[in-house]
């Protein structure tokens, strides 16, 4: 099965590939993304600005200057890192809506091979496009956010509710230009 669900920002993309992953069990939360400021921002719109403030109080979250790098779990063994949000029971513990942008449109070559295969070409290529044109968005929505970001944020400062929220506005407003 292979799934493209637009939504602007919010698209995904979902294959059954991903459960019975390739790569094993962690697959691509061994190196999980961070949340660039459109994620940041993404979240806020959507309702989880109190989530992101409480992971960032667990230290799941750490700011850094493009957004928030997500925490990896050292795991017990050699090759073991991954995500902190990762179950190997449960895989991503994060709600889709709360998930960096990346985590709902990446699937890997083998996802769109394995679509391919089972006849789904013409999804497969539809998300490869809508995922090319989101990629080249987030691009121009974070290197614009990281500006205002720059311009609003002054070192040693913390990541409040109104920091956020005012992240959230500059991308609202950005968002429709793109």
């Amino acid at each position: 099965m292979f799934r493209l669900t637009l939504a602007g920002p919010d698209t995904a993309v979902v294959s059954s590939l991903c459960g019975g992953c390739p790569y094993g069990p962690r697959g691509c939360c061994v190196a999980p993304p961070r949340y660039a400021w459109s994620d940041v921002a993404r979240v806020v719109l959507g309702g989880g600005r109190d989530w992101l403030l409480a992971a960032i109080t667990r230290g799941e979250l750490g700011p850094f200057e493009h957004g928030l790098r997500v925490t990896r779990n050292p795991g017990n063994g050699e090759g073991d890192a991954r995500c902190t949000f990762h179950d190997d029971s449960r895989g991503c513990t994060i709600a889709p809506k709360l998930r960096p942008a990346t985590c709902n449109y990446y699937v890997c070559e083998p996802a769109y091979e394995d679509g391919d295969a089972s006849g789904e070409g013409a999804e497969v290529r539809r998300a490869r496009r809508e995922t090319e044109r989101l990629v080249a968005s987030f691009v121009a929505w974070d290197e614009a956010l990281l500006l205002f970001v720059r311009g609003r944020r002054r070192e040693g400062d913390t990541f409040d509710a109104t920091f956020l929220d005012d992240v959230a506005t500059a991308f609202e407003r950005l968002r429709d230009l793109v």
